[in-house]
């Protein structure tokens, strides 16, 4: 199920905000170029939305387990794309956006256990029409501020204008803890303007390690008490 998707901002739309106004020419034609193909990112979004929520039944159907808890989804809105290419410093023009911004269509998956994770990610790696661009297991290896996540960009197949087009989407697994680990850490970062002193980031990395101990203690009760599932290799830091 989403809870969330992003709503479509129109180029008339665009033109009433305040991100406009003091923008060059180049960023202009930039952000209005971006906006004729941005269907096809919600396209790409839809079908790969279909695709998880198929599998989160073929599991439920042959498994007796819905892997899913929920899913989320959004488009990146104009602002946080130029935002973005500011920051890595790319050159503003269409053909750079297309090539090197990979998360414009994004979608989160919250499941209920670990191997749930790579159950999903396994399944999805064996459909014919997407293609794996970049990986990224933050739950082996968390980045050095306790984040956990698995990130994974695929090439979607898309029949586009009698054409077959390539479109990004970037799906982000987490568990529900890792989920609420994150949404609060990013909020303090948010609320404090990244203040975090150095002994409240080891308490949030040691909170990191403890949510995942008992993520991985939860499954384990899980696996011990349903019969018939399937065990899925968990490496532990």
């Amino acid at each position: 199920m989403i809870l969330h998707k992003t709503e479509r901002i129109t180029l008339s739309q665009l033109n009433k905000m305040e991100l406009l106004k003091d923008l060059d020419e180049v960023t202009k034609n930039l952000i209005s170029k971006y906006l004729d193909i941005e269907d096809e990112y919600r396209y790409a979004l839809r079908v790969m939305s279909a695709k998880l929520e198929n599998l989160d039944d073929y599991c439920q159907c042959y498994f007796d387990h819905n892997p899913i808890h929920h899913m989320e989804s959004r488009i990146k809105t104009p602002e946080s794309i130029i935002e973005k290419m500011h920051r890595r410093e790319y050159d503003l023009d269409f053909e750079t956006l297309k090539t090197n911004v990979y998360d414009i269509a994004g979608i989160r998956v919250i499941c209920n256990y670990i191997q749930d994770i790579y159950q999903i990610v396994d399944l999805l790696l064996h459909e014919q029409d997407i293609h794996v661009r970049l990986t990224k297991d933050y739950i082996k290896k968390p980045k050095v501020s306790g984040y956990r996540s698995y990130h994974i960009i695929f090439d979607l197949e898309l029949y586009l204008n009698n054409k077959i087009r390539l479109v990004p989407v970037e799906i982000q697994f987490r568990t529900i803890a890792m989920d609420m680990w994150a949404s609060l850490e990013h909020e303090l970062k948010y609320k404090s303007h990244n203040n975090i002193n150095e002994e409240d980031k080891e308490k949030l990395k040691q909170y990191s390690k403890d949510l995942y101990e008992i993520d991985l203690n939860m499954q384990n009760i899980y696996n011990n008490a349903v019969e018939g599932t399937k065990k899925w290799l968990i490496m532990k830091n």
